[in-house]
Formats: C-alpha cells, structure tokens, sequence
C-alpha cells in the first residue's frame, strides 16, 4: 500500500489552519501543521511533505522568506508551494511566483478551489 501524500500547512491564523488541514486531509493526504514560518521550516526539513500551504504574513519571518529557506534544502528545494494571503497586490503575486510558487490563493479562500490546486499538487494527471 502506498502512503498517503504529506501536506503541511504553516498559518499563524488558527481557523484558516484548521480550515486548510481539513481540506488537504478531504484531498486524501497526511496533515501537519505549524503557527509560524520557522517551526514550519523546521517540520518541513523532518516530515519532508509532498506540498507546502504557506502564508504569506506571518509573526516571526514572511511566508516568502520561508519559501527561500525551504528552497535551500536539496530534498525540498521542487516541492511545491502554493501561498495564500489576504494581499493581492501584484508584486507580492511576483513574489510569490518567482520563488516557484505552485499557486498563490487568495483569503478568505473557496474551499472547493484550494481542495482543486492541493489536488492538482499531489496527484498530478
């Protein structure tokens, strides 16, 4: 049997992060969580997930800086990221997508729309 895809979802809001878990776990995937970018490095690097949820404005470092630190680690470096935040402005949508974005998903999100792009992440067609 194969294991289930690992998503890990990193928000310091706790509704959106219960909210995003149960999506990703409806998608058929594990779930963990973290409340601030680096704790959710630092899971990242142990659980090694199959796709990152990632706020952008978090309390301790961005969503964005995370996303660079994560890119340094050779086994997460192609994992796919997909950002969500309250802001929409389009350089922070740049951001986003130069550091390899998989999406960016704007809250408060459609829940049928963020459990698509989870879908779309860990099981490609």
């Amino acid at each position: 049997m194969t294991s289930r895809p690992k998503v890990l979802v990193v928000d310091d809001e706790p509704d959106y992060l219960k909210i995003a878990a149960r999506i990703a776990a409806k998608a058929g995937c594990a779930v963990v969580t973290a409340p601030a970018a680096l704790p959710g490095v630092a899971l990242a690097e142990k659980e090694l997930p199959s796709l990152i949820l990632l706020d952008v404005g978090l309390p301790d470092i961005s969503g964005f800086e995370a996303a660079r630190r994560l890119r340094k680690v050779p086994a997460l470096a192609k994992t796919p990221i997909i950002f969500f935040t309250v802001r929409s402005e389009l350089d922070m949508v740049s951001e986003g997508l130069k550091l390899g974005a998989a999406g960016y998903v704007l809250k408060p999100f459609d829940p049928d729309e963020l459990l698509r792009r989870i879908k779309a992440a860990v099981f490609p067609a």
